[in-house]
């Protein structure tokens, strides 16, 4: 066994698959410890607290103890960057090229931070203590300062805080300042509401089956550290780590089962769920959604934290473009002022010419449409470009409920997954994926149906999965290149039935070895929904179910109104527990 002393105590405490690799830190530390508890939970419970007090003992006799030189500069290789920074300002002719120069040269001074040979710097890599962002402005400098709103000023800060600001930059420091400390008062308001809302609106996602008995899924990568936990679609054999490896051998990505693809009628099946940290199913009864919202909720206090410390550090893509929680609550409230937001073409066909406006800004033109794209966006097509409607025309954020207005509930959901991941691993934070996904699925769920089909009327909302047992009723065989343009009768992927067959589409299903699908020729005609977050729980066709949430006077209203009913026996608690009865009484039995 080689590696540092901690290395080697670590893993000697760790079974030959779970060991860590390579550098030792909070991150991969955490890896190998998740995936030991669900190879071997007994022996996980075991050593687990030997390798605490191993910890204990190294803290207690071998802290760490700051100097002087853990916060000096190292000038030779700090100099250098800010004397060419300096340079290429003299030359910059807007506040858009200055900003350009100033994150770029914050990109390297971070850079360089990481490689500082101090203490703090120790801390500051492994996880233990801070992070990057803080000790480069320790230490190095911060280059760029941020207003009030955390966009960066075009102003170049040449002095660390160790060494001391010049009165010009404390002066433009301080409103980057108050506005953080405004921000640590009210740090855990907002994460507060977005954690409740969550909850409430995940809360129906409940193990209701052992086994929905799909064979769909979605497509990951063997290497994904989201793949373990998971049933194979099709086996349902179980990824661990060992089962892992011997997938990492073999060429192409895998099926996996999804709490997004999981064609329960209602809730989660343990398939489709996999296993939680501690490597065991969970039981039928437990409430996933609430597990699942409580750890996406965790981080989001420490977001609004950490955007105390300072400008989108070594911030990319377009200036209005949110981060951290400001994301979250964006993707969460789907607001028509959509910030950042991507012009989405708005139908099938070629890019016929790309024009500048007079107000500034271009129009494309796709088929018989004019698309406005703002000057504050880039145009990101060309003009012969093959386009489908929800395509991005330009550089942003696409709207969710503009994208699944286009593409369909299925492409929603797994945009919503790619993208809460996104914006999680920017503020540091690795989730199980699985999480996104049983969120995705809440928070995408309904359909408003426009004809009469089967027992559901005009107008009404109504649950998908329900919707769709009962809209689809024949269906047959149809190879890829005769599939195109026709409604598809069964899940495939991500996928759901319903939504009509495109060529990137298509481009999925054979990427994942598909040769035919199963289509209709029934019509469908019902359009998805997607509401904010705080009113997706009154979409839940249940009255006394929405009562858990808001709006009580008008569900009560609306229940008199329309003669609603209520499911004493369905899979969310609250009607139950004031009723005093057991949870879900049907055929699949009770809990």
């Amino acid at each position: 066994m080689e590696g540092t002393l901690g290395h080697v105590l670590i893993n000697s405490l760790l079974p030959k698959d779970n060991q860590i690799e390579g550098v030792v830190n909070k991150k991969t530390l955490r890896k190998a410890l998740v995936s030991y508890a669900r190879d071997d939970p007994e022996g996980y419970a075991k050593n687990v607290p030997k390798l605490k007090k191993i910890g204990d003992s190294i803290a207690t006799y071998e802290g760490f103890s700051v100097g002087l030189d853990d916060i000096s500069p190292e000038y030779g290789a700090r100099d250098p960057i800010i004397n060419s920074t300096k340079n290429a300002l003299k030359r910059a002719k807007s506040d858009s090229e200055i900003n350009k120069i100033l994150i770029d040269a914050q990109a390297k001074l971070l850079d360089t931070s990481k490689k500082h040979p101090g203490d703090l710097a120790t801390l500051a890599n492994s996880g233990g203590r801070g992070n990057a962002a803080q000790l480069m402005k320790t230490i190095t400098t911060p280059a760029v300062i941020g207003d009030y709103k955390g966009k960066p000023i075009p102003f170049f800060v040449e002095r660390s805080y160790s060494q001391g600001l010049s009165p010009a930059e404390a002066w433009i420091a301080g409103d980057e300042s108050r506005s953080q400390v405004i921000k640590g008062q009210l740090g855990t308001a907002d994460p507060g509401e977005l954690g409740k809302i969550m909850a409430t609106m995940m809360s129906g996602q409940v193990i209701s089956n052992s086994d929905c008995r799909t064979k769909n899924g979605i497509m990951l990568d063997p290497g994904d550290p989201s793949i373990l936990g998971r049933f194979l679609a099709g086996s349902n054999q179980l990824v661990n780590s060992r089962k892992q490896s011997e997938l990492v051998k073999k060429s192409g990505q895998v099926k996996v089962r999804s709490p997004m693809t999981c064609e329960e009628g209602s809730g989660i099946c343990q398939k489709c769920r996999g296993t939680e940290s501690t490597g065991r199913v969970a039981d039928i009864g437990q409430n996933v959604g609430i597990k699942s919202s409580q750890a996406l909720g965790e981080p989001l206090t420490q977001m609004a934290l950490s955007s105390k410390h300072g400008v989108s550090l070594v911030a990319g893509g377009d200036d209005d473009s949110p981060e951290g929680l400001k994301a979250v609550r964006q993707f969460l409230e789907v607001p028509t002022s959509f910030l950042g937001r991507a012009t989405l073409s708005k139908e099938n066909g070629v890019v016929s010419r790309v024009e500048a406006a007079p107000q500034g800004g271009h129009h494309v033109y796709v088929g018989g449409s004019s698309h406005y794209i703002p000057p504050t966006k880039k145009v990101a097509v060309n003009k012969g470009d093959k386009i489908e409607a929800g395509d991005m025309l330009s550089t942003g954020v696409p709207n969710p409920a503009e994208l699944v207005q286009y593409k369909g509930l299925g492409a929603g959901r797994k945009y919503l997954v790619d993208s809460y991941k996104k914006v999680y691993e920017m503020q540091g934070t690795d989730m199980d994926q699985r999480h996104f996904e049983t969120l995705a699925k809440s928070q995408l769920n309904f359909v408003r149906v426009n004809s009469s089909v089967g027992n559901f009327l005009p107008g009404e909302v109504v649950p998908y999965n329900k919707f769709i047992q009962e809209a689809i009723e024949d269906s047959k065989d149809a190879s890829l290149a005769s599939s195109l343009g026709k409604t598809l009768a069964e899940p495939v992927l991500h996928h759901l039935p319903g939504t009509r067959i495109t060529r990137s589409m298509l481009a999925d299903f054979k990427s994942a070895g598909l040769r035919k699908v199963k289509i209709t020729e029934d019509d469908i005609d019902a359009e998805a929904v997607m509401a904010p977050a705080s009113r997706t729980p009154l979409l839940n066709p249940d009255w006394m179910e929405r009562l858990s949430h808001r709006y009580q006077k008008d569900t009560l209203l609306d229940a008199v109104q329309y003669g609603e009913r209520s499911n004493l026996h369905g899979h969310t608690p609250y009607t139950a527990i004031a009723f005093g009865k057991e949870l879900r009484k049907g055929p699949r039995g009770t809990y």
